[in-house]
């Protein structure tokens, strides 16, 4: 019952969710065609009666009387939807070539983008200016100015036609999809940032749990009413419960998976009908939908950056420039979270715990272009990620050097797949200095003791499962 019950929220968060990807510009421009036609036909009511503007007595005689404005207009109108079929259709084949080539998040990126937005507007609104100009011609209206404006707009419908189709094929490229991923990953941030500034990330111990709360829907949670739960608890609980979240934003529930446990301050039971009150609002408090949201929502922006370097890097593709350009975006990505200077404030009076997830997903993310780079064999890849690894150690904070450090640990289980190229040799040799200047001895000297063990294999004739000796097919 709960499952049907939300369908009108699930409803109008899919409409919200079309109009903030892609619907809302294009239509905006389309209503903004249709004004333009209002006020030229206003403008085309001083022809009336046979009577011609000052000064524009020329434009009248050159274009003719009410039966060639129809002509011209019916020419134009047909020639542009044409136009516009067919570029549409041979812009959606190249967006669906690159998706293939790569992920499915090439067609979220095209259609996120705000160019590619007024394109579509603009031919359409394009056409429905013309049509409407066309429907206003009758023997005691011509559309003098409106027809004079439908052929500068077609005109400069056919130049934007060539800029339309270079910005397409630029788009395609995997460098322009991961940067336009990478920049929204960052702008996501910033809503994270303000959600952590609202909550505390650690629970207090010495509450004990009085309930755990589970989900009575399906699908991604895209939001949260920080406000709407912070006042359930001020309301019914008078500070003696926390809610302590398992989820982040982004992440998917199925019916009965675990959302949140509530926890209550020892000697200050809750009534049962506070605790029911503080339960529903917290759970009317989360908006489930179908699918993610980039623009809130950072770490759907990191898996697409990791989905788009597995399926290049892996065997299915066996393409490395993809991965080498996911590596170096979620190198910068890194870098802006884990400086130290970004970091994440709390409300220490708040009764929310909610963790931060994404710069363990960006360090997760970095870590599986490393894993996938074993199975094909793209010591480049590999180079370049170890790279980053030894480059973001030397400069972030504690925290993210211990997970880099857990990384590079990690790394060396997939490491007696590789031959020991002179980049792979040289990245290894520069992760172990890192990983002794920042302190991770144990660490440093594992890595040095298997980049020695895989030179051992040099100048030796191994087949890929017995590379490095020891190891048996």
């Amino acid at each position: 019952m709960a499952t049907i019950t939300s369908l009108p929220n699930r409803f109008l968060n899919a409409v919200k969710r079309s109009f903030r990807q892609f619907l809302a510009l294009p239509l905006a421009t389309v209503l903004g065609f249709v004004g333009l036609n209002a006020l030229i036909y206003l403008a085309d009511r001083s022809w009336s009666a046979g009577q011609a503007p000052a000064g524009f007595r020329w434009l009248g005689d050159l274009l003719g009387d009410s039966a060639a404005l129809g002509s011209l207009l019916t020419t134009v109108a047909s020639s542009i939807i044409t136009v516009t079929s067919i570029t549409f259709s041979l812009l959606l084949i190249a967006v669906q070539q690159g998706a293939a080539a790569l992920t499915a998040q090439v067609t979220d990126q095209f259609m996120a983008r705000r160019t590619n937005q007024f394109y579509f507007g603009y031919f359409v609104g394009l056409s429905v200016f013309v049509l409407m100009t066309l429907v206003t011609n009758t023997g005691f209206h011509r559309p003098v100015f409106g027809t004079s404006l439908a052929l500068v707009l077609t005109t400069s419908a056919l130049c934007l036609i060539i800029v339309m189709i270079y910005n397409t094929i630029d788009q395609m490229r995997p460098a322009k999809i991961i940067q336009f991923i990478h920049g929204r990953v960052l702008e996501a941030r910033a809503t994270d940032l303000r959600r952590l500034a609202a909550t505390r990330r650690t629970a207090r111990g010495d509450w004990p749990v009085v309930a755990v709360i589970r989900s009575r829907e399906c699908g991604y949670v895209v939001d949260l009413d920080l406000e709407r739960i912070q006042a359930a608890l001020d309301r019914h609980a008078g500070g003696a419960v926390e809610i302590e979240f398992e989820i982040a934003v982004g992440t998917y529930r199925a019916l009965h998976d675990p959302l949140f446990r509530l926890r209550g301050r020892p000697g200050a039971p809750l009534e049962a009908a506070a605790r029911e009150a503080v339960v529903g609002e917290a759970l009317k408090a989360l908006s489930y939908d179908d699918g993610r949201d980039l623009r809130n929502d950072a770490t759907y922006g990191l898996h697409q950056l990791a989905t788009i370097a597995w399926t290049s890097v892996s065997t299915s593709k066996s393409n490395p420039s993809p991965g080498l350009s996911v590596i170096q975006a979620l190198r910068d990505i890194i870098a802006h979270w884990g400086d130290g200077a970004t970091a994440t404030g709390e409300d220490a009076r708040s009764g929310i715990v909610y963790g931060d997830a994404a710069p363990i997903a960006a360090t997760d993310a970095l870590e599986a272009v490393i894993l996938v780079a074993s199975e094909s064999m793209q010591s480049q890849t590999l180079a370049e990620a170890l790279t980053s690894v030894a480059i973001l150690l030397r400069h972030v904070d504690p925290a993210t050097a211990a997970r880099l450090a857990d990384v590079a640990s990690r790394a060396l289980s997939s490491l007696g797949e590789h031959v020991l190229t002179r980049q792979l040799e040289a990245a290894l040799a520069d992760l172990t200095e890192a990983l002794r200047a920042r302190g991770f001895a144990a660490v440093a000297g594992a890595v040095s003791d298997a980049a020695s063990g895989l030179a051992e294999s040099l100048g030796r004739l191994n087949s890929r499962s017995t590379r490095v000796p020891g190891t048996v097919s």
